[in-house]
Formats: C-alpha cells, structure tokens, sequence
C-alpha cells in the first residue's frame, strides 16, 4: 500500500514541482519586462502598424538592429546598476560634476512630461472604439472622469504600495501578457507570409533613399530605441536588489525583456503588413480607432475588441512606468535620492502625471494646441538621448579599469547607439528646423 500511495503522490509532486520552476522562471525576470512595458506604448503600437502598412515585411531586420541595440544598451545599464556603488546619476555627479546628473535627470523628465499627454490621450482613444465610438465623441465631463480617476489610481499606488517597484514588476508582467495575448491572436487571424517575413530580414535600404519613407522609419527608431527606457535598466535592477552575484541574471533578464518587445513590435508589424501593405494608406491609421475600424471589415467586431484590448494594455503601461522614469531619474539628477519610493522621487513622478494629464485634458476638450508641448519634449530629446547613452558609455568604459570590468561588446554596442541617438537627434532639430 505504501509503495501505490507513491505512485499515486509522485506525479501530482511532478506537477507541483513543474509549476514551481516555472514560477521561479518568471520571478526571475523583472526589470527588463518593466521596460519593455513602457516602450510597447501607443506611439510604439501605432508606429509599426504605420510601417507595416508602409513597407510590408520589407524592413523588419531594422527591429533586428534594434534588438541587438537595447539588448546591449540594457545590459550595460544592468552592468553598471549592479556593480557601482552608487546609482547612475550619482556616479556622474561624482566624477562629473552636478551639471552632468542635472542635465540627464531634467532633459528625461521634460521629455516624460511633455509626452505623458499623449498616454493620457491613448487611453480615450483606445476607450473610445470599445464603445463604439468615432473619434473624440466621449462627453467632456466623461473623458475628464476617466483620466482623473486613473491618474488617482497611479497616484494612489506611488504613495500607498509598501513594495512599489514589486507591484509595479508584477503589474508589468500582467500588462506585457495581455498585449502579447491580444496581438497574437490578431497576428493568426491575419496569416502573414512568413516566407515573406524571412525575406524582410535581408537588409535593404533602398527604403532610406526617399525623405518621406525616411521619416517613418525614423519614428519607428524613434519610438522603439527607447534610451531612457535602457538607462533606467540601472534603477530598476538597484529596485530589485541586484548585487554582482546577479550579473548572469541581469544579462538573461534584458535578453529575454528586449526579445519581448521587439517580438511584439515585430507581431504587429507583421500583422499590419498582411492586412494593409498596399491596401490601406499609413496616412488612414491615425490612431487605435482607425486601426481597429479597419480590422473590422476582416475579422469581425472581435478583431476591433481585441486590437483596442491589446491597445489599452499599452496605454497603460506605459502610462506608470514612463512617469516613474521622469520622476525618479530627476529626483536622483538633482541630489535629492535615489530610491524610488523617495519623498522626492514619487513628488516628482506625481508632478510628470498630473502636468501630462492637463496637457491631455485640454487637448482633449478644447482646441489647445499642443505644438509648443512637443517642440519643448522634441527638444529636450536632442539633448536627452545622445547624453543619456554617452553617460552610459562613460560610465562603463571607467568601469573597465574596475574590480568588475565592463564586458567590451556592451562598449561597442553602446558606441553604435550613440551614433544612432546621434542620427535621430539630427533628424528631431531638422524637423524642428523646418528643414524636412
């Protein structure tokens, strides 16, 4: 009787020995997948659904490049959170000068504040078709009430959660599933080429001859070479308590968050290419509304929901995590601390919430012009993503004379995003300029 009531233990002990690994699995990823969340945004969405309309599979090996970047640049972040006695923004000041965590910690929260209208924004465009409703048809007092109640909910979270950076990993991991779900099931409804997709990994440039063309891509770089989303890989590993004995962890747990995020990009662009390459214009998919009315025809009424689903999960993501980055970089930037449940920290992740949810308000309920908003934000990104690599770069190449040297393939992958942070920069005063 023994030996049965084993056999009859043993396989539930499997499974539960199963379910356990697979649990410490996922628990052994965080930070990346948080940055991850806030980059799959609704610019980011938005963006490669345009570029897949635009130029079908034919330039998916630029999310390769884009890869091999974000995965160097968070692994270098990760690196230097883990083995620098202070954080990023207090080594620069130490061996710098103030100016130099000053002018990281400003340049991302302006940027942060004057783009958070837009997450603001996507959250009633996403609403909106769930509703069935076109364009901005929500009441005023009902768009009001929604992204009042939803900024108090942040803001209720940043001051009331004791583990903040635990609730947010696991908020993440919830957000970044949901999105995944949402844009597979659209991705099978779709049946893209993969023969084609395959194909599209082949660089070919020929689409960065033509000035228009040249623009989108851009704005693919743009949405998706998150910098500061990679420079905050140092926060949140210090969040997480990484120590050297975690440098193994922290190289997996960036592979394994940028593959997320450039796979979903890649989903949705391969989706877009399927559906709309040479059917519907980028012009006609201004927003998650147009996109989702357009799946319609296709898929059914599900296709909509889903998209919006998917759409929403982005939104607000993005939402938390890119005001955590604006608040506590500037908190550290300025001396004031670095952690991030710091007084300081969440007063400022607070001022980029509420600054970005009147911006989104009045763009929402009245005829204010946001120009003068995005100019300051395009603006503070010419200064703030070359500077934030270069302070990664530098930082990492002091290290090398360290007790923990920095690995020399996450310098060179760093030189290249500086020029890539270079080139976008160039490409935002042109714009700004009037020149393109």
């Amino acid at each position: 009787m023994q030996q049965s009531r084993h056999i009859l233990r043993s396989p539930d002990g499997r499974r539960s020995g199963c379910l356990d690994g697979v649990k410490r699995f996922l628990q052994s990823f965080g930070p990346a997948i948080v940055v991850a969340a806030v980059v799959l945004g609704p610019g980011s969405i938005t963006t490669s659904t345009k570029v897949g309309a635009s130029f079908g599979y034919d330039v998916l090996w630029l999310l390769a490049v884009i890869l091999v970047l974000l995965i160097g640049l968070t692994s270098l972040a990760a690196f230097l959170g883990t083995t620098m006695e202070k954080s990023l923004c207090g080594e620069l000041r130490e061996r710098l000068g103030v100016w130099s965590s000053w002018i990281i910690g400003l340049a991302l929260f302006v940027i942060v504040a004057g783009f958070q209208s837009s997450n603001n924004m996507a959250v009633i465009a996403g609403i909106e078709p769930l509703l069935g409703l076109e364009g901005n048809k929500l009441p005023n007092v009902a768009v009001v009430a929604i992204l009042l109640v939803t900024n108090l909910l942040i803001v209720g979270v940043l001051y009331f959660a004791k583990d903040l950076y635990r609730y947010v990993e696991r908020l993440m991991k919830i957000f970044v599933g949901l999105m995944v779900l949402a844009f597979i099931v659209n991705f099978f409804w779709a049946k893209p080429s993969l023969p084609a997709a395959a194909a599209g990994l082949v660089p070919d440039f020929a689409p960065f001859g033509d000035r228009a063309q040249l623009l989108t891509l851009m704005g693919l770089i743009g949405t998706t070479f998150s910098v500061a989303g990679a420079f905050y890989q140092g926060y949140l590993v210090r969040e997480k308590g990484w120590t050297v004995d975690d440098l193994a962890a922290g190289r997996r747990d960036s592979i394994v968050g940028m593959c997320v995020l450039v796979g979903v990009t890649a989903i949705v662009m391969m989706t877009a290419a399927a559906v709309f390459a040479g059917k519907t214009s980028a012009e006609e998919l201004k927003d998650a509304g147009a996109i989702s009315a357009a799946l319609q025809p296709l898929f059914g009424p599900e296709a909509r929901y889903i998209f919006c689903f998917g759409f929403l999960a982005g939104a607000f993501s993005s939402f938390l995590v890119n005001a955590m980055i604006g608040g506590h970089v500037l908190s550290d930037g300025l001396g004031l601390g670095d952690r991030l449940q710091g007084k300081w920290s969440l007063h400022a992740t607070t001022a980029a919430l509420v600054a970005g949810m009147a911006v989104g308000i009045l763009a929402l309920t009245t005829d204010f012009d946001r120009t003068t908003i995005i100019v300051i934000a395009q603006a503070a990104t010419v200064i703030g993503g070359p500077a934030v690599v270069a302070a990664l770069l530098f930082l990492g190449v002091r290290q090398r004379t360290s007790a923990h040297p920095t690995p020399l393939w996450m310098l060179v992958i760093a030189s290249i995003s500086l020029v890539v942070s270079l080139a976008v920069a160039t490409r935002t005063v042109l714009k700004l300029a009037g020149v393109i």
